[in-house]
């Protein structure tokens, strides 16, 4: 506030910046920050397979679906997207314990490795599986993708973040080096001095697993689950209650955790359900008697995906002047209009980026606020009408509530009200390179 009571923009823009350089040039977020930048040309290669498989080859509405061969190419798809988004996690794991081990002069390769098996430590290896009969079967030894891909995030964050500085602080403990003869070549005697260290610290992580797990008889994700769908049993159809839950649900993704699927076992009964009392209730002549149901949130909050991205996109391709972000916008925005988010969320970044974390988390509550105001006055018609969830923005609207164009008018609002929010933000970050 200046001396004749008017707000300095410029005063405050600096401000933020100064403090969002501090945060950004902090030795682990930053190991972060490089890590997910690393794996831009892993992201796009996956969202061009996803766009393919989900919107060209799907067997009921895809545009391609009658084409020869389409089982294979759809088969081509997933075996991409398995080497891709399916390991994301493990990737990240092991390049955030690359960064970070370097940011302490270390080589990295032993530690990306060591933060990669304490994640892997960290998660249970036994799965049951149901067999056609309804009988279950035990396997052992088993990496699922709930645990390798970007749904577990979260946790191999945390054990990079924990066992680099732990094997790096070890290894410099000259009491736990094992000498080698001089004889020995220097690649072999280096990695026999980072033996103890290692092994201390994975049998660390060996412990706590165990040990929780007895203790509580959870695994540690089924804790961290537990953790934040707590507060989310009940009130999906007040406006406080599903404000709550797409707070959390997008909060989680700043974190690298997809919240749809971390929160997809309390939200998807309930939102089913109210779904399907909607449509029975107007296939009876009567109101639809839910505001909130699955295509609501697919057609008004993750419009582009997690944050109410597309608003994001456009809002880099008008106000940004930074041409790396303006080439993730173009090269991920293909796949946002399908509401495929990934490349944005790992290339930009959005997940652990000080600046875009705020109207990431914003823009979908204000989405959320609008769309339920407006079809609890009857501005616009309920959605009943469960669309596909890459179907486009304006056009998901239109069809959800089965042919009310106000809905598209209304997302069309929403998009706008979404790009200014998301406006000081790209402006901050742009003043924000330039001071680098």
């Amino acid at each position: 506030m200046m001396k004749d009571g008017t707000f300095n923009k410029e005063a405050l823009g600096e401000k933020v910046a100064y403090y969002a350089n501090r945060i950004s040039s902090n030795r682990f977020i930053a190991a972060i920050r490089d890590a997910f930048a690393s794996t831009i040309p892993i992201t796009i290669t996956a969202a061009f397979f996803l766009l393919v498989n989900n919107v060209l080859l799907t067997e009921e509405t895809g545009l391609l679906r009658g084409i020869p061969g389409r089982a294979i190419i759809s088969e081509i798809c997933v075996q991409a997207y398995n080497g891709t988004l399916g390991i994301l996690g493990l990737m990240a794991t092991f390049l955030i314990g690359l960064r970070l081990a370097r940011s302490y002069d270390a080589d990295g390769a032993l530690e990306g490795i060591v933060a990669l098996a304490s994640y892997v430590v960290l998660v249970p290896n036994v799965i049951n599986i149901t067999g056609t009969g309804g009988g279950e079967l035990e396997v052992a030894g088993a990496l699922t993708q709930t645990y390798t891909s970007a749904s577990a995030m979260l946790l191999g964050i945390i054990a990079a973040l924990i066992s680099v500085p732990m094997v790096v602080k070890l290894t410099n403990n000259p009491r736990l080096k094992i000498k080698m003869p001089d004889s020995v070549p220097p690649a072999i005697a280096k990695s026999f001095n980072s033996l103890i260290p290692t092994f201390l610290t994975i049998s660390m992580f060996a412990i706590v697993e165990v040990g929780l797990r007895t203790a509580t008889g959870l695994t540690i994700p089924e804790i961290i689950i537990n953790i934040l769908q707590a507060p989310l049993v009940g009130g999906f159809q007040t406006l406080p209650g599903i404000l709550l839950y797409v707070f959390l649900s997008t909060f989680v993704f700043i974190f690298g955790i997809h919240g749809a699927f971390v929160f997809g076992a309390i939200s998807g009964p309930i939102l089913l359900t109210s779904l399907q009392q909607n449509v029975e209730a107007i296939n009876a002549g009567s109101a639809a008697p839910n505001i909130v149901t699955q295509p609501f949130l697919d057609a008004y909050v993750y419009m582009g995906g997690g944050g109410t991205m597309i608003c994001l996109v456009i809002a880099l391709l008008v106000f940004s002047k930074r041409q790396d972000q303006r080439l993730i916008a173009k090269l991920g925005g293909v796949s946002n209009l399908f509401n495929i988010s990934e490349p944005i969320m790992f290339g930009l970044p959005i997940v652990f980026n000080p600046i875009y974390a705020i109207p990431f988390c914003i823009v979908p509550m204000v989405s959320t606020t609008l769309a339920y105001i407006a079809t609890s006055l009857h501005l616009v018609n309920p959605t009943y009408i469960l669309i596909p969830w890459v179907t486009p923005p304006v056009l998901s609207g239109y069809l959800a509530t089965a042919g009310d164009i106000r809905a598209a008018i209304l997302q069309l609002v929403i998009i706008a009200v979404g790009v200014f929010i998301y406006m000081p933000f790209v402006l901050i970050s742009n003043k924000l390179e330039e001071n680098v």
